[in-house]
């Protein structure tokens, strides 16, 4: 049996930060992943988000901010692109909106080669598939692949599954929902002319939204000496023949390309792999019909093709009870704590459970909010920590703490916290947080 110092489940935008975190403060590190890359829902199409705060602070700092020059320095990112505002209720035009976008493949590339440099090992194409605990302390767990299961032991595990799938293995206690987020496909088109639908959304037709809910229209240079063309749009949507509308952003990194996020499916439980199905098959149908609609009705849409679409996108599924459970006014208020080991800074979005427009909840001064220590670790289970949508907040919490600029803040967070197990020789609980901030810090 393969020992480490510290495994991480789940190499998604979380769990890939984390184990190079891990691997960098010199743990033994392994990161354990089903697909056969690192970066999960970010290497579907979104950019990151809230990499700066609301009133323009920069929150991504550190590892996360060495990730994003990493990818412009690869020419893999054309940097964070500003000069946009929510037009919140009692502040219009004030609060920043801003993202970072990215090509998906080479965050795939750039993660990986961070990891490798670092001394950390990966092993794809592999599923957690049991544990064994020992008076309330994980001591193994059991991988399978296509053709065998292996056990495989650490001091310390980070959980980054999304799901809190480790967790679940180990009898973990979650928080009771009534509804959960909807759920989404994005899109790749290409062959698209984007000023031409920016132009509809000043006509108020096909495109609405204008002056409204917010605005956010993002204009950035994609190369260096080369004018700046658009680069993210977002309202609301009427491409049918009928009076629906849906909710989108759009996001391009290529002029001619864009990236959609428009179509939802409501209810799903993203453990349940026969809901996950369902979702699946009902997602692409939606996606299909949408791109049909919006050639026939959507001007700069026309000639569209579609050039990929991801798995099914799970907002929201399990989240764990921690010794500490961020609360929705602990996000609105800007929320500070001794043990804060990661900031968010992005609104609250909800994406609504029954299929209704998304909604969002504004930051106090457009601050950001911290993530205490605590939140990341599952009440009554030792020698596990958690990172991503999976951590212990409430459901509106999670509409601002599962956004990937604050899950890699969570997974640089947890790997290094894992690597002051091994080198103080303890279990998470027993780190003091404060110290772990100030290191962070």
């Amino acid at each position: 049996m393969k020992h480490y110092d510290v495994v991480v489940v789940g190499g998604g935008t979380a769990g890939a930060i984390a184990a190079i975190a891990s691997a960098r403060n010199n743990a033994k590190t392994l990161v354990v992943e089903r697909y056969g890359h690192l970066g999960g829902t970010a290497v579907s199409g979104i950019p990151f988000l809230g990499v700066l705060s609301g009133n323009g602070k920069m929150v991504n700092t550190g590892l996360t901010e060495e990730l994003f020059t990493r990818l412009e320095e690869d020419g893999f990112s054309f940097g964070i692109a500003r000069n946009a505002y929510w037009n919140t209720p009692d502040s219009p035009e004030t609060y920043e909106f801003n993202l970072l976008p990215f090509d998906p493949e080479g965050l795939k590339y750039v993660l990986q080669e961070m990891l490798c440099e670092a001394g950390g090992e990966i092993l794809y194409y592999s599923t957690l598939s049991d544990v064994k605990m020992e008076n309330g302390r994980l001591r193994e767990i059991e991988v399978c692949s296509h053709t065998s299961k292996e056990w495989l032991s650490a001091d310390v595990f980070i959980d980054c599954t999304g799901d809190a799938s480790l967790v679940n293995y180990c009898g973990g206690e979650f928080i009771e929902k009534q509804h959960v987020q909807n759920s989404s496909i994005l899109f790749h088109l290409g062959n698209v002319d984007f000023e031409a639908f920016r132009n509809e959304l000043e006509n108020g037709d096909r495109v609405l939204g204008k002056g409204t809910w917010h605005t956010r229209v993002v204009r950035k240079s994609k190369s260096s000496g080369v004018p700046e063309t658009l680069v993210h749009m977002a309202g609301h949507l009427r491409p049918f023949d009928d009076d629906r509308t849906v909710t989108f952003t759009a996001v391009s990194y290529r002029d001619g390309e864009i990236y959609l996020n428009a179509s939802r499916v409501p209810g799903i439980d993203g453990t349940d792999p026969w809901q996950m199905t369902y979702g699946e098959i009902a997602e692409r149908r939606n996606v299909m019909n949408l791109v049909r609609a919006m050639k026939k009705n959507v001007p700069g849409f026309e000639n569209v093709s579609l050039l990929s679409t991801s798995p099914l996108g799970i907002r929201e599924s399990r989240n764990i009870v921690g010794d500490y459970i961020i609360t929705r006014d602990d996000v609105l208020s800007g929320a500070e704590f001794d043990d804060g080991v990661a900031r968010g800074a992005y609104p609250i979005d909800i994406h609504d459970p029954k299929g209704g427009k998304t909604q969002f909840q504004f930051i106090k001064d457009g601050k950001g909010y911290e993530i205490p220590f605590r939140a990341m670790l599952p009440k009554n289970i030792e020698g596990v920590i958690t990172a991503g949508r999976c951590i212990s907040a409430d459901h509106n919490a999670i509409g601002t703490v599962r956004i990937m600029g604050c899950c890699l803040h969570q997974g640089v967070a947890a790997g290094v916290a894992a690597a002051m197990c091994i080198k103080e020789n303890k279990l998470p609980r027993e780190l003091n947080g404060a110290e772990l901030k100030k290191i962070l810090l």
